[in-house]
């Protein structure tokens, strides 16, 4: 039997535990995964009974997201990962284990890979194309004392391996600036200033009623006064647990501009009717850490089952850029983020992505991946329909907000006015103040993607709520840059796109025929529906829709005729008058009538 080693012999009873001791920083430029630090506490008792404990910090461990090639059908952990084809991995497993990997995991959670193939399946069928698939996607954890390069480097030269990057780091929620406050909830007002959601609101089914709306947030407070959630709210659950490291006020905000409700107090929301939830990106791992995972979180909320055609995912983060640091880039710049919006997409959910506050040219020619101009739609889509930061007052693109042919829309970036945020509205810092909390200066691209998710929703509630299929992304993206109001002309060579104008989308979309009413009037007195030569005029209205077209009648019968001025009969006799209204949109009334005695 082999002899124990002296020290351990020495001490009799071992126990060791692993905790984190640190925490990010609520602001950092360039976190790293969470959490930063970990210690090794060893406690225990000596052979004469004195009890010891003491403490040994460990690095991290260095993580990479990897995607294997489509063909193979990679499945399985660690040593049993094989191709599905029986395609031979030995390569592969070479490369990991002459770099020590700890562990290889699918992506998302391993009992969501099955219903990561159907969800596949179910798109193609729908989009008529093929989708990523998302399953073969692959996180590699690794020792931290590792040359991070090279293992990458190894594993991007094996014909094996589509993807390969160390998983990205959590960025903080971008923090606003404080200028010149302009008024309450401007960017709900009517175009130009706003998305005239005042408008939209007025028809209850355009108030989102019947969509869900899923944001991609560190954390929420839904005991707001203003929001009045509960915990089923997070989607995420212990898998993706919310991250308390940023504190919530950031989600608050945003979940403030799209649902606050309509309650008479606070602010309200441009969808109120809208059902909301979160979802953190912020993945649990089996050491009981958490990494930043946003494409592992999508790909896990698409597998949920929660979300139909129509639904709306807002991504409210952004990524490190190819000039590292605060040059922030559109979450889609992560392979894996990019590949999930494009299931989401093909599952018929609109993604609205905000394009990140790193002032940015995503056209610019460092935004090439691997031979890939990212960000050119003729090259590649991920279907998200992406936002920039625009002006309060002018609709310029903000200095801070990323830009380029591929941003689709704009929203206000700045002085806007939710709940939660800083509360410099009313409720301060006080603790106590949390669930009254408000602000009058949210921003960034933070704050414009949830302006623009809220047109999106307003139109997508509106076709549910007319029996009208849902429109793709971009279908919706398409309808409101047609009918929006234009990006300022200063900047029209740094493209953000223009601001959804709500009432004009509608009215482009409405489906209710117009109504025609008809006056007849003689001059002298009738008796009963008895005249004598009576004058008809036709007068048609058609709400708040597209406008009349035409107006058309016929007497007995006879040949239909546009009206234009009123006419008058003069034939002896019974007579029916029949009449409909067209509007702009070609949605014609039913054919109504009415019967009446003319005496001479």
């Amino acid at each position: 039997m082999a002899k124990r080693p002296a020290l351990l012999a020495a001490l009799g009873t071992v126990v060791a535990t692993v905790s984190a001791i640190g925490t990010l920083p609520a602001q950092a430029a360039a976190p790293s995964p969470l959490p930063t630090t970990k210690a090794l506490a060893l406690t225990g008792s000596l052979r004469d009974g004195r009890s010891f404990e003491t403490s040994v910090a460990v690095a991290p461990e260095v993580a990479l997201e990897v995607k294997f090639q489509e063909p193979l059908r990679v499945r399985g952990t660690n040593q049993n990962l094989r191709g599905t084809r029986g395609d031979s991995l030995d390569s592969v497993q070479a490369v990991l284990t002459r770099h020590r990997a700890r562990s290889v995991t699918p992506l998302v959670p391993s009992a969501s890979v099955a219903e990561l193939d159907d969800l596949s399946a179910r798109a193609k069928a729908r989009a008529g194309a093929a989708v990523p698939d998302l399953a073969s996607w692959y996180s590699v954890v690794l020792p931290a004392d590792v040359d991070a390069e090279q293992v990458v480097q190894d594993l991007r030269a094996l014909p094996e391996v589509a993807f390969a990057y160390p998983a990205p780091a959590p960025v903080p929620p971008p923090s606003t600036a404080t200028p010149d406050f302009t008024g309450s909830q401007g960017y709900l007002r009517p175009a130009p200033q706003g998305i005239d959601a005042d408008f939209s609101r007025q028809d209850p089914r355009a108030r989102g009623a019947g969509i869900k709306i899923v944001d991609l947030e560190y954390d929420w407070n839904w005991a707001h006064e203003d929001l009045q959630l509960d915990e089923s709210s997070d989607l995420g659950g212990t898998v993706f647990p919310r991250y308390t490291g940023f504190a919530d006020e950031h989600g608050t905000a945003v979940f403030g501009e799209l649902v606050a409700r309509d309650n008479g107090y606070g602010v309200t929301g441009s969808v109120p009717e809208a059902t909301m939830y979160g979802i953190s990106p912020s993945q649990a791992t089996a050491t009981g850490d958490t990494r930043w995972s946003p494409g592992a979180a999508l790909a896990y909320l698409a597998g949920l089952g929660v979300l139909a055609p129509g639904d709306a995912v807002l991504l409210e983060q952004q990524t490190s850029g190819p000039l590292g640091g605060s040059n922030y880039a559109p979450l889609e710049w992560i392979p894996s983020v990019f590949e999930a919006i494009q299931l989401l997409d093909g599952l018929g959910v609109t993604v609205v992505e905000t394009g990140g506050n790193g002032n940015q040219n995503v056209d610019s020619d460092l935004y090439v991946r691997d031979g890939i101009k990212w960000f050119d739609r003729s090259v590649q889509d991920s279907g998200a329909i992406l936002v920039g930061a625009g002006s309060d007052t002018d609709r310029e693109r903000l200095n801070f907000s990323n830009y380029g042919a591929r941003f689709d829309l704009q929203g206000w970036g700045r002085n806007i006015v939710t709940t939660g945020g800083n509360g410099n509205l009313q409720g301060g810092t006080d603790p106590a103040n949390r669930d009254i909390r408000y602000t009058r200066t949210f921003g960034g691209t933070s704050g414009a993607g949830p302006i623009v998710t809220g047109a999106v929703v307003a139109v997508q509630s509106y076709l549910k709520a007319t029996g009208q299929a849902p429109r793709t992304a971009a279908q919706i993206a398409d309808l409101l840059k047609r009918t929006g109001t234009p990006q300022g002309p200063t900047t029209t060579g740094q493209h953000i796109g223009p601001l959804p104008n709500l009432s004009a989308a509608l009215r482009a979309i409405e489906v209710d025929a117009p109504t025609t009413e008809v006056k007849l009037a003689q001059h002298a007195p009738r008796q009963g529906d008895r005249y004598t030569n009576p004058f008809v005029t036709l007068t048609a209205g058609d709400g708040w829709g597209a406008g009349v077209s035409k107006t058309e009648y016929r007497l007995d019968g006879g040949k239909w005729r546009t009206f234009s001025k009123t006419f008058r009969v003069l034939d002896k006799g019974r007579h029916r008058l029949d009449f409909r209204s067209t509007d702009a949109n070609g949605n014609q009334e039913e054919t109504r009538s009415l019967t009446f005695q003319n005496r001479r």
